[in-house]
């Protein structure tokens, strides 16, 4: 099964159940789609954790059958099943996710385009860290620490996350990410370019 076959709106059903409820105790809210296509933050922090936690179980199901998830839980000699031992959760964040001694963060705002779907990749980039903390042989290297893109293990968790892009939305998202990626780092040099383009496109 594809990724734009089994594509389904998780994060709207969830607001629409969540509307729903809201209006049932006296409060306005309309269950559209076309008033949640962008939800507010404040909106998304209401949402109950039993909501945020089943769009987390469908995202880790739907990584269960992912070639990427499967080649990573390979690599680590481990079962696909493991995923739903990874402690996965939503949070306030500077960034789109990150993984803090063995917890995914995600932030709340990959919520807020009603589209949770397309940011799945970030759990790959995330799984990938979580792999490395958990089953590495060291400890890993700071993302603080030194140059971000230049961070051996930041270089695994992005080059699973575009391979994940490109088998699931087509070679030029992927293409498309890596460069936003770059731009919005500055890497202007194009020796340097060329070398992280050819990095993180590597599976690609």
């Amino acid at each position: 099964m594809t990724y734009k076959t089994a594509k389904i709106d998780l994060h709207y059903i969830a607001v629409k159940e969540f509307a729903m409820k809201t209006k049932e105790s006296g409060k306005t809210a309309s269950a559209s789609k076309k008033e949640y296509e962008k939800i507010p933050m404040s909106q998304v922090k209401k949402l109950p954790y039993k909501t945020l936690n089943r769009l987390i179980n469908k995202a880790k199901n739907y990584l269960k059958a992912d070639e990427s998830w499967k080649k990573l839980c390979d690599k680590y000699e481990t079962d696909v099943n493991i995923i739903d031992f990874i402690p996965t959760m939503f949070g306030n964040l500077e960034v789109s996710a990150k993984t803090d001694h063995g917890i995914i963060i995600l932030n709340y705002r990959l919520l807020c385009d009603g589209n949770f779907t397309e940011d799945y990749s970030y759990l790959i980039h995330e799984y990938t860290h979580w792999f490395q903390q958990c089953f590495g042989e060291k400890s890993t290297k700071s993302s603080d620490d030194g140059s971000y893109l230049d961070n051996i293990y930041e270089q695994e968790g992005f080059s699973n996350q575009i391979e994940y892009i490109a088998n699931n939305q087509g070679e030029s998202k992927a293409e498309e990410y890596v460069d936003d990626l770059l731009d919005h780092h500055e890497i202007d040099n194009k020796n340097k370019r060329d070398e992280l383009e050819s990095i993180f496109l590597e599976k690609v």
